[in-house]
């Protein structure tokens, strides 16, 4: 029913993504913030849902066909599942510690602790300029992924 890099969204109006893959009735999408889910086919649609979050009218036609307007790639409390989670545990405890220490240095920023999982993945993201769905695809070699944020992280500290 759907095709690879089809935009699809969720019936709901809350996600929408871009087909990844489609296997026995399942469809794997990856959203603007990186995040891949997957759904059943029954759940998604072709066209977005009336309110689906992202749709607005935009009065200097900007926002493309029928208004849509590519989602912030921030993370939001709603985006956040179980492998945002998973992901965040894999963040090495000392770039964790770094990062913290760079986010809590910054005027007004309050602590890191404090910060639910979409923020402080957002809050690594920044410091680190490693995304999200890099991230993910280093999950499994937290070495490697401690040494990807290293350069960003050592960048972020001099600034501050």
């Amino acid at each position: 029913m759907f095709s690879v890099g089809q935009r699809v969204w969720h019936r709901d109006g809350q996600r929408s993504g871009v087909v990844l893959e489609c296997d026995g009735g399942r469809v794997y999408i990856a959203q603007d913030n990186g995040a891949e889910l997957d759904f059943r086919e029954s759940e998604l649609s072709a066209t977005p849902p009336a309110g689906a979050r992202g749709m607005r009218n935009d009065p200097r036609g900007a926002a493309g066909p029928a208004g849509y307007v590519m989602p912030s790639r921030t993370l939001t409390a709603g985006d956040i599942t179980p492998e945002h989670v998973r992901v965040l545990g894999i963040v090495p405890a000392r770039t964790l510690q770094a990062v913290a220490a760079v986010y809590e240095r910054a005027p007004g920023a309050g602590k890191f602790s404090a910060l639910d999982t979409a923020a402080k993945l957002n809050v690594i993201a920044k410091i680190t300029a490693v995304p999200y769905r890099t991230m993910r695809e280093y999950s499994d070699r937290p070495g490697e992924l401690g040494l990807l944020m290293g350069k960003g992280l050592a960048d972020s500290a001099r600034a501050v």
